[in-house]
């Protein structure tokens, strides 16, 4: 996969984050195998990723996509298998805080009218190939 941009310093930084995500722990490279597949996911079911891994003040969205006139704040959850914890009973209240806190920041500053937003959740089972995706998930 290609560097989101020519320059020089946007290369970089998609080096530094993909040698993080190789050399990072099993669960990080885990996290990141389900994100990828979450965003394929979106874009064959008609979603433009706004942006990812989206960062304000420590507080992480995975994924922002646009539908239409609707953008989802979407977390994704990854498990090995289904006998682990759902993934959708681990996106506790502080997580759901968290996405508030940026979401709120991200509308702020999104330049499009007549748009709805929602907060999404996708789990991903790497075991039996299984992508759920939880639209309106919960609400703040």
């Amino acid at each position: 996969r290609s560097p989101p941009s020519n320059s020089s310093a946007a290369s970089d930084v998609y080096k530094r984050q993909r040698l993080s995500i190789e050399n990072g722990s099993k669960q990080q490279r885990i996290g990141a195998r389900g994100e990828r597949l979450a965003r394929l996911y979106l874009r064959l079911h008609g979603y433009r990723i706004l942006r990812r891994n989206y960062r304000v003040a420590h507080k992480e969205i995975d994924i922002i996509a646009k539908k239409g006139s609707t953008v989802a704040f979407v977390e994704v959850k990854t498990a090995l298998d289904s006998k682990e914890l759902p993934p959708m009973l681990r996106v506790g209240s502080a997580k759901r805080a968290n996405m508030a806190y940026a979401a709120k920041y991200f509308a702020a500053n999104y330049r499009q009218k007549a748009v709805y937003y929602r907060f999404d959740i996708i789990e991903v089972i790497l075991s039996e190939h299984k992508i759920r995706h939880i639209e309106n998930a919960f609400t703040i």
